[in-house]
């Protein structure tokens, strides 16, 4: 019985003896951490959808929009206030979105204004951090990257855009015909009518009608748009 009791109190007297060393390299884990978020030059946050209220975020949110922290709840009109005009329904959307979609990942892109009221893009990656079913508890977690800057690579950016518009737009994009596609495609490269019929052997009234055609599948209201929507999605 003795024995057990001092074999007891040693292992208690060594467990005791691990934990400073193990606070230690908790310490250096959670120090270790916060360094790399403070290093991105990205916003990395958690936020309460419910009530508007930033629970985490690193110092880069002060660096790139100059607001200071804060873990207070903030109006929704006052939260609303900060984005552009045409992206307040973003939060909105980040919502509806959610609750649809509970591993999905939801992307903006988005005007925000900064401490000296100039409007920045920013493109924001959030994911569901907490959610119980009956949302008393509705939390994100996400990045947020300044994309007002000038872009050190950017060879890709108009491919990217292209492909991006041509996926919003598929859906009308996919009433063209073949033909109407390489109509189109000669409109889009500065032929005019005339010079189109006579490459396709066609009467210059098939084409005009092509181009009807065109500018009703799109709800476009003039050859301008019309070739503009072309270049935008990769058509030309």
């Amino acid at each position: 019985m003795y024995r057990q009791n001092l074999v007891g109190i040693m292992v208690n007297k060594s467990t005791a003896q691990s934990l400073p060393e193990k606070y230690k390299k908790s310490r250096e884990k959670i120090l270790f951490y916060e360094k790399i978020f403070s290093s991105l030059n990205a916003i990395v946050f958690i936020f309460d959808l419910n009530n508007y209220k930033m629970l985490w975020v690193n110092n880069s949110f002060k660096k790139i929009l100059g607001y200071k922290k804060s873990m207070r709840s903030i109006p929704e009109e006052e939260m609303l206030d900060v984005y552009h005009p045409d992206d307040r329904d973003v939060l909105r959307e980040m919502r509806n979105f959610f609750r649809q979609n509970k591993s999905a990942s939801f992307t903006a892109l988005f005007k925000f204004r900064d401490v000296n009221n100039n409007y920045l893009w920013l493109c924001t990656v959030a994911n569901i951090f907490r959610r119980t079913n009956d949302e008393s508890v509705f939390e994100v977690v996400g990045v947020s990257i300044d994309f007002t800057s000038q872009f050190t690579y950017s060879k890709n950016i108009r491919m990217l855009s292209r492909e991006k518009l041509r996926e919003m737009n598929q859906d009308v994009i996919a009433k063209i015909t073949p033909r109407e596609r390489e109509i189109l495609q000669y409109f889009a490269a500065g032929c005019k009518t005339r010079e189109i019929a006579e490459k396709f052997n066609l009467s210059f009234h098939t084409v005009n009608n092509h181009r009807k055609n065109l500018l009703k599948k799109l709800e476009i209201k003039n050859l301008a748009a019309l070739v503009n929507f072309a270049v935008e999605n990769g058509l030309d």
